[in-house]
């Protein structure tokens, strides 16, 4: 019964962060830097929460600004204090980033900061082989930057 009615809690918790995930994504479009917090978790959070995330992000990452995002980014990709450990191989939410920064880059006949395609050129460059799928989004921005 113990068993039973903490795994009862456990999914209510869950349930209620992800209820909770859209609001916290919205809170972003105020402090682009809450998304270094997002970042961070993602690996650790349920799969419910993951789905959410993967499936809001895109669009939040429209509206915000470019800089404010690449900020954030190039910190979770270096590994910064305040964002995680380094990567050490293709994670799925920065990837989504990537690749939702390039499309957006793309649609309006721009580039991407120059700082990201550096940063994601080093993490390549330090991951090796394991690092190529951070550089796929950016290939087309590589002789612009």
């Amino acid at each position: 019964a113990a068993a039973a009615a903490a795994a009862a809690a456990a999914a209510e918790e869950e349930e209620e962060a992800a209820r909770r995930l859209p609001l916290y994504l919205a809170l972003c479009n105020r402090s682009p830097s809450m998304l270094a917090a997002l970042l961070a978790g993602f690996d650790g959070a349920s799969a419910a929460a993951q789905a959410t995330v993967q499936e809001l992000l895109p669009g939040l990452l429209l509206h915000l600004p470019m800089e404010a995002v690449t900020e954030v980014l190039l910190a979770q990709l270096r590994g910064e204090p305040d964002a995680s450990p380094p990567l050490a191989a293709a994670s799925p939410l920065p990837l989504l980033a990537l690749h939702v920064l390039a499309d957006r880059a793309t649609a309006v006949g721009g580039t991407v900061p120059a700082a990201l395609t550096a940063g994601v050129l080093g993490l390549v460059s330090r991951l090796g082989p394991h690092g190529g799928a951070y550089a796929v989004p950016l290939l087309p921005f590589l002789d612009e930057s």
